[in-house]
């Protein structure tokens, strides 16, 4: 009797039990639902978490909070201290146990670029802290937060404000060195967005694009190696072993094969999506994936994709301009050139931007009203205007001209002559990096327009204004910031923009004539093919492909270095 009471009572004891545990379940789904409907809290399961992550904030729960202001603490007394490296580590961890709290990597990221790079002297150390910054939201923060508006925008900034402009003594080197990267990641397939978005993203589309045939894996194995392996290998400098590239070539399967690698690269570690990259190009241009500026574009476009109007205006606001200055910025400075023999990084005007970056400053002032854009875009048509006209591009200035005399008033009166010698003025009084380098190269195209047509004493003439602008700007610069500011030598100056951006400027008959009359040590090679992976540029040796040089006479004396 007394058993079977027993067994009643646990049999009753469980039965409630069950009740309860089912009924508390329902709640608290309920209550979970609510929690993340009305964002009363940030502790949500993450998406796309490592284990690490989901034992802090399983484990730890509500002391995560506790032991991410102990470590945020002692983050700031090592920086107090100048004990810089260990708070790379700090930084990781803090982002690990509050994965949501993005304001905080933010912060960290900034903290990193901004005031530990500058306590460093050299460029190189800088360029660490800066890249480290960049790697903490990219690599880290975004694995947990992979749509998370905030961090594209913060990511998108260091882009534009650190890398892109020249406030940092070594903003130059921060350049060359992103673009030495970008060069290795893109390699032969620059520009050939549609190939790599078409490309397989894992081994697995790999086996199935390359149809039935263990071939590939077969030569994997008889070389030692698996395909993580191989794309680690294939990582370090942005080339296949030659052992393996001419197996492939042999089989057929190179470039389906590479350009998997390359996509997967990419996506891993610059999170750059081919497929939005080729419509960003297809909506504003051919921009330069080599420089900052249009990666500050993508991250900017990724952030107000995700902001709705309606909710955040002023986020969405914040991208926009993030969009349309780094396009004005592009316009200026968003090509890039590399010369081989001095083994120089230097960026020109990308006049191709031109109508694209306007048509941005105008849906953004229909979208968020005159107040938050209008000056910025009178700005840039005031550049717009001056730099077509320098680049002798007179009709489609006059155009601009006289489009933002309606818009404007003023500010543009009189002819067009009249208002750029009147901005020229102005702006070599005081001018940026970009407008002095934009205005030298203007007068240097100049000179070299007038010796193809034979007025040498015309052409001498602009040869003499764009030294004296270059020596003026230099002298503006000043010795302090020479390292962040200065324009590399004129003749340095010369000899690049005639080897690039003229050749594709100027008609190439007409090129041709000039270039028969260029001495042979102006004669360098350009970085069009970018076939170097280390930074040291590769071209097709000799003249301009497809040209044939008349007979050489004695060079200009502006022509001679």
């Amino acid at each position: 009797m007394k058993l079977s009471k027993a067994l009643a009572s646990i049999a009753l004891f469980t039965a409630l039990f069950l009740v309860i545990a089912v009924a508390l379940a329902a709640v608290q789904s309920r209550m979970n639902a609510i929690r993340i409907e009305e964002r009363l809290t940030d502790t949500e399961p993450l998406d796309n978490a490592p284990p690490m992550v989901v034992l802090t904030t399983v484990a730890l729960g509500g002391f995560r909070g506790l032991a991410a202001d102990w470590l945020w603490l002692r983050s700031n007394r090592m920086q107090d201290a100048g004990n810089y490296f260990e708070m790379v580590q700090l930084a990781s961890w803090i982002t690990k146990l509050q994965p949501r709290f993005t304001g905080a990597t933010a912060f960290l990221a900034w903290n990193m670029a901004y005031n530990v790079s500058v306590t460093f002297t050299s460029p190189e150390d800088r360029w660490r802290w800066v890249r480290r910054g960049i790697e903490l939201i990219r690599d880290e923060a975004l694995e947990y937060n992979p749509s998370d508006p905030e961090l594209f925008q913060q990511l998108g900034w260091i882009y534009q404000h650190k890398m892109g402009k020249d406030l940092d003594d070594a903003n130059r080197y921060y350049k060359n060195q992103f673009a030495i990267e970008m060069i290795m990641a893109f390699g032969d397939y620059a520009g050939k967005w549609d190939l790599i978005g078409q490309a397989a993203p894992t081994e697995a589309k790999l086996r199935d694009q390359l149809g039935d045939t263990d071939d590939f894996w077969a030569m994997l194995a008889a070389n030692s190696l698996t395909f993580d392996t191989l794309e680690k290998e294939f990582r370090k400098n942005g080339l296949l072993p030659d052992r393996v590239a001419t197996e492939l070539t042999r089989l057929g399967i190179r470039e389906p094969v590479e350009l998997c690698l390359r996509r997967r690269w990419l996506l891993q570690k610059y999170r750059l999506i081919p497929e939005l990259i080729l419509r960003l190009n297809q909506t504003y241009g051919p921009l330069d994936w080599r420089l900052p500026e249009a990666h500050a574009i993508y991250w900017a476009t990724r952030g107000k994709e995700q902001w709705d109007r309606d909710e955040d205006n002023f986020k969405r606001l914040q991208c926009d301009r993030m969009i349309f200055q780094s396009l004005a910025a592009a316009f200026q400075g968003g090509r890039l050139i590399y010369l081989k023999d001095v083994q120089m990084l230097t960026m020109t005007p990308n006049i191709d931007l031109v109508d694209a970056t306007r048509r941005m400053y105008e849906d953004a002032m229909a979208l968020h009203g005159d107040s938050s854009v209008r000056g910025a875009f009178m700005n840039y048509m005031v550049d717009a205007t001056v730099t077509l006209f320098k680049f002798g591009q007179k009709q489609k200035a006059e155009q601009y001209f006289s489009d933002a005399r309606k818009l404007f008033g003023e500010r543009f009166s009189g002819g067009l002559d009249e208002f750029v010698l009147r901005e020229l003025t102005e702006d070599m009084k005081a001018p940026s990096y970009n407008q002095a380098q934009s205005t030298v190269e203007a007068y240097i195209e100049q000179m070299c327009l007038n010796i193809s047509f034979g007025e040498t004493e015309q052409a001498a003439f602009y040869d003499l204004i764009a030294r004296k602008l270059h020596a003026k700007y230099q002298e503006f610069a000043g010795e302090t910031t020479k390292a962040r500011r200065w324009l590399p030598p004129y003749d340095e100056m010369k000899r690049t923009y005639i080897n690039g951006p003229l050749k594709t400027r100027m008609p190439k008959t007409l090129f041709d004539v000039f270039w028969a009359q260029l001495p042979e040590e102006m004669k360098v090679t350009t970085a069009f093919d970018l076939k170097n992976r280390a930074g040291v540029v590769e071209a097709p040796p000799g003249a301009v492909p497809g040209s044939t040089p008349a007979p050489a006479g004695e060079a200009p004396e502006m022509l001679k270095p």
